[in-house]
């Protein structure tokens, strides 16, 4: 095999086993959901962190909402039985859009950290992120815009 033939094939090895690693990543516990603003506020409802993980009943920490209201997702954290916490998943820093990873959101941009309620915990981003008011019912969390 010549020199050429062998990086390419090599560089195409390697671009495959990224792109697969991106694809699988994508298919973790993050949840998707729709909703609509009426009155500046956006319904979710709570039967959105329910799922089956093997047959048992399971409870995800993350759902994002996506709203036509707004360009980026609003990322909703579950922290305890009625207790949640809505923020604006745009990065302080330079904007950039940020994943659930755990019990935090992360900066794909430049490493930023924050809290699942939206506290800095490591830059550079130098400010928290833009927190919404929530409010709860049995059935549904209210995330107010304004």
């Amino acid at each position: 095999m010549e020199r050429r033939e062998f990086l390419k094939h090599s560089c195409l090895a390697c671009l495959a086993a990224g792109v697969s690693g991106v694809i699988l990543q994508g298919c973790g516990s993050v949840h998707w959901a729709a909703g609509s603003v009426e009155n500046d506020t956006v319904a979710l409802r709570k039967a959105e962190f329910a799922y089956l993980k093997k047959g048992e009943p399971a409870v995800r920490q993350w759902v994002l909402l996506k709203t036509e209201a707004l360009p980026l997702p609003i990322g909703v954290f579950r922290s305890g039985e009625d207790e949640y916490a809505a923020t604006y998943l745009e990065c302080t820093h330079q904007q950039c859009e940020l994943a659930p990873e755990g019990d935090h959101l992360q900066c794909p941009c430049h490493g930023s950290e924050f809290s699942g309620t939206g506290k800095l915990q490591r830059g550079p981003a130098e400010a928290d992120l833009k927190r919404f008011g929530v409010t709860t019912d049995e059935d549904h969390i209210y995330i107010l815009l304004k």
